[in-house]
């Protein structure tokens, strides 16, 4: 490259997405607490799980990640009804990208 001329451009590689979660179940165990499974994605590396207390998502909402297909959620309030649902991700050149959104399950907190 001389001095004068400009910088190539890389070409960007459009990346597909991983696919939706499938198969999401969650149960109210003991003590104020839910346990989450879901079927594994293969092209996950891993998965965003997002809850709150209403269906759009705007009311306490929390979001937290992993990289099993199984995770448990302590310290929910007792007679609340939570929102919950997953998304898996990928890591691509240093930036995650995300898949689309499960199904919804509700769960209401009664132990």
């Amino acid at each position: 490259m001389t001095p004068n001329s400009t910088p190539e451009t890389v070409p960007t590689v459009n990346v597909p997405a991983p696919g939706k979660v499938q198969k999401i179940a969650a149960g109210n165990t003991k003590k104020q607490a839910v346990v989450l499974t879901w079927k594994k994605n293969k092209d996950a590396k891993g998965y965003q799980i997002e809850y709150a207390l209403n269906k759009k998502f705007t009311k306490q909402k929390k979001v937290k990640n992993a990289k099993k297909t199984s995770v448990t959620i302590k310290k929910l309030k007792k007679g609340k009804t939570y929102f919950f649902r997953v998304r898996a991700f990928k890591v691509v050149n240093g930036e995650k990208v995300y898949g689309k959104w499960s199904a919804v399950k509700k769960v209401k907190i009664k132990k």
